[in-house]
């Protein structure tokens, strides 16, 4: 991972993405031991060592007698995906980049790997030159030069079952000028694009490479026409397109300041921030990647998290008619979230003092790119961190919180995910996806009606109803590498009102269940029970509760996945059908719908992972938390949609002796920089309205420099004491 234009000479840290000149020497390695191959360099990316060998390096395994961690050696390797030109066949490479060899060369046969931005690209200018795209779009009466397309993975079709041929779809639209929301006017065909063709083809005469093979019409339903007129009323957000008459003028600006500088540290790919140490790295496929997380408890330094990353997701929509049922897009494992991340921009997609770090991918030909501000670091107020009023007295004590933020957005067509990890001072860390950009429009008739499947947005223009499933891979270090999984249940007492054990009916309990085996580990949220899972470690007792320290899963958006069993959706997405999964670790396993999710027919990944019964407990496991958002639009979510949230906590349960932000220092109003907004002095102006006034101006008590955040207010007058 690159930082803006600094060169980095320093040695690299074992988990540091490749640098743009590694990428380099990686594609001239490759290019020089098969001089014979015409190649598309898919992806070039680190081979992360394996964990047992960054455990010794960590420090945290036990080194071998006469080893100590200066001298463990990590070999610093590159993994290369790669597709012949042509033929289509598909390699998986490993080079050396501490000798400069190739270490390994692997065909896999029946696989198509991650769609690339220039695949994307590619397809979209075959298709708008192609004939029978171009017939279609007379019959409609529009103009090609103002047709786009949006190429999508093609899921699974029957007619053309399995991934012996790279195939992609796209969903067609139309622009009134430059700029214009496509989404105001989809159109109602979709191409099929085959790529490249695999070797089982190389005679079949009806196969032609990079070519349209398919147009598939999408018929109205119930409707009296037998295609629709195509919407030309502009629906757009862009400001240089708005009313300026309609735009609010009353917003005064908000700053985030900090004069004193910022409270982490960064060193490389390194972060330390109050308590916390982690590194960070990124790659084209999950993006954005948080490596070893300690916490500096006292004089112990205690491990909390391995690895913790976004290991898939897939967006399925609901209408069971062609060519819908095939949309359920897999962002990860077809697209890659690192290949669809934004270059964010200063003072908008994020606030305050911030650090960036860049990103660093290839093109086809084996060339590094690099994505600059690609993940933003900087500390925001997170609120009340605690706070306490002794109602006698009047004494308020109050410590504000804030929160370290490391984020990515990335644009996937024309959904926008904003992806957060949260470090908050009392040993919280959290979770959220903000998902926003444009919806998934399709065309209806000038009579048509979406029916049971989607919103009308805006005249002719439908919304339909989907899913956001994502699934994350936490590989726990609770203390230690050995860890188990605890279901936490609560729940009425089960004796009846009025017996010895529950007399007046109010007893409620909570039950804990030892996940012992990867089919017990396979289990679904439960809110009538406010269910929840708690990470233990056996072997580390918290002296007060004499039981094993943990960490406590929360998670409030947890929809069922509606599709059938038996489903494509379903067999596809199998990490979909339960929220929790746990599975021994493994170097091999690390994306939940299987390493070539593009064109797969499913059942590979966890549900393939978890056939075979091991056990859990007390084991160095991977927790996998599937969690999302069930979208029915609104009409308020056009031309643009609001942020969508949903995310999960990793929350201390007994792991720490108490509080841990105890420590944490009272604000003053000299130190937030608060004020009061107006002159109590003036309350109406001649309007009618509060007057503002001058803050330098201002003489009042609260307001005095200096002023604590926590003095004595005057007691209050109370009738009673009550809580």
């Amino acid at each position: 991972m690159s930082d803006g234009a600094k060169t980095d000479l320093r040695k690299p840290h074992p988990l540091d993405p490749l640098s743009a000149e590694e990428v380099v020497a990686t594609a001239n390695i490759v290019r020089s031991a098969k001089p014979e191959m015409d190649i598309i360099f898919n992806t070039i990316t680190l081979k992360e060592p394996p964990k047992k060998l960054m455990l010794k390096y960590l420090g945290y395994d036990h080194l071998e007698e006469g080893t100590s961690k200066s001298n463990v050696t990590v070999p610093r390797e590159a993994f290369v995906v790669i597709i012949e030109k042509e033929v289509g066949m598909v390699y998986e490479a490993i080079v050396s980049l501490d000798d400069n060899s190739l270490a390994s060369w692997i065909h896999i046969p029946g696989v198509q790997p991650i769609i690339t931005a220039e695949e994307v690209l590619t397809v979209e200018a075959l298709i708008l030159q192609d004939e029978a795209v171009q017939a279609e779009c007379r019959e409609l009466g529009i103009d090609m030069n103002n047709v786009y397309a949006d190429p999508w993975a093609i899921g699974h079709i029957e007619k053309y079952k399995g991934a012996d041929r790279r195939l992609l779809t796209a969903l067609m639209y139309y622009r009134n000028f430059e700029d214009d929301n496509q989404y105001a006017h989809p159109l109602d065909f979709v191409p099929v694009v085959g790529t490249y063709a695999q070797l089982t083809y190389a005679h079949d005469l009806d196969v032609t490479l990079m070519k349209v093979i398919e147009v598939e019409r999408i018929p109205p339903k119930s409707s009296k026409f037998t295609r629709p007129v195509i919407p030309m009323e502009n629906h757009n957000f862009l400001p240089e397109f708005l009313d300026p008459k309609t735009m609010r003028t009353d917003i005064k600006p908000i700053q985030v300041l900090q004069p004193e500088g910022v409270s982490f540290t960064v060193d490389g790919n390194q972060i330390a921030w109050q308590k916390y140490k982690f590194q960070i790295s990124f790659n084209y496929r999950e993006g954005l990647v948080i490596h070893n997380v300690t916490y500096q408890d006292g004089d112990k330094l205690r491990p909390l998290f391995f690895r913790m990353s976004m290991s898939e997701m897939v967006v399925p929509y609901a209408d069971p008619e062609s060519p819908h049922y095939r949309k359920h897009a897999f962002d990860v494992g077809e697209y890659g979230l690192g290949l669809c991340t934004n270059s964010l921009a200063l003072g908008c997609d994020c606030l305050g003092t911030i650090h960036y770090f860049d990103a660093v991918m290839n093109d086809h030909e084996g060339r590094p790119f690099i994505v600059p501000q690609a993940i933003c670091l900087h500390e925001e107020d997170r609120g009340l961190l605690f706070k306490h009023t002794d109602y006698r007295s009047g004494r308020a004590h109050v410590v504000r919180g804030r929160r370290l933020v490391v984020s990515q957005i990335v644009t996937v067509a024309n959904y926008d995910y904003a992806l957060y990890w949260y470090f908050n001072q009392d040993g919280t860390i959290e979770y959220e996806v903000k998902a926003t950009g444009e919806l998934n429009t399709t065309v209806l008739a000038e009579d048509e009606d979406p029916g049971d499947f989607g919103t009308i947005v805006a005249p002719q223009i439908n919304a339909p109803h989907h899913q956001h499933f994502f699934v994350m891979r936490l590989d726990p270090m609770i203390d230690g590498v050995n860890n188990s999984v605890l279901q936490v249940d609560t729940m009425p007492v089960e004796a009846p009102v009025g017996s010895p054990e529950n007399r007046w009916g109010n007893g409620f309990v909570a039950k804990q269940k030892l996940l012992e085996d990867t089919d017990a580990a396979q289990a679904d949220a439960n809110t009538a029970t406010s269910r929840f899972w708690k990470i233990i470690n056996p072997s580390s007792i918290n002296p007060y509760t004499r039981k094993p320290v943990g960490y406590k899963i929360s998670c409030m958006h947890t929809p069922p996945l509606f599709a059938k069993p038996g489903s494509i959706v379903e067999r596809r997405a199998g990490f979909a059908r339960k929220n929790l999964w746990v599975t021994q670790y493994d170097d091999e396993q690390m994306f939940a719908a299987g390493f070539y999710c593009n064109q797969n027919e499913g059942g590979d990944g966890l549900p393939e992972w978890t056939k075979t019964k091991k056990n859990v407990n007390n084991e160095d496991i991977v927790i996998w938390l599937t969690f999302g958002v069930t979208h029915l639009p609104r009409v308020e979510d056009f031309p643009v949609m609001p942020v969508e949230t949903c995310g999960f906590s990793l929350k201390p349960c007994n792991f720490f002796n108490a509080n841990p932000g105890l420590d944490v220092p009272s604000q003053s109003k000299h130190t937030n920089g608060s004020m009061l907004a107006f002159d109590p002095a003036v309350k109406y102006g001649k309007k009618g309205g509060l007057n503002p006034v001058d803050p330098l101006k201002m003489h009042h008590p609260s307001n005095e420099q200096g002023g604590s955040c926590c003095g004595s207010n005057p007691a209050p007058v109370a009738s009673q004491a009550s809580a």
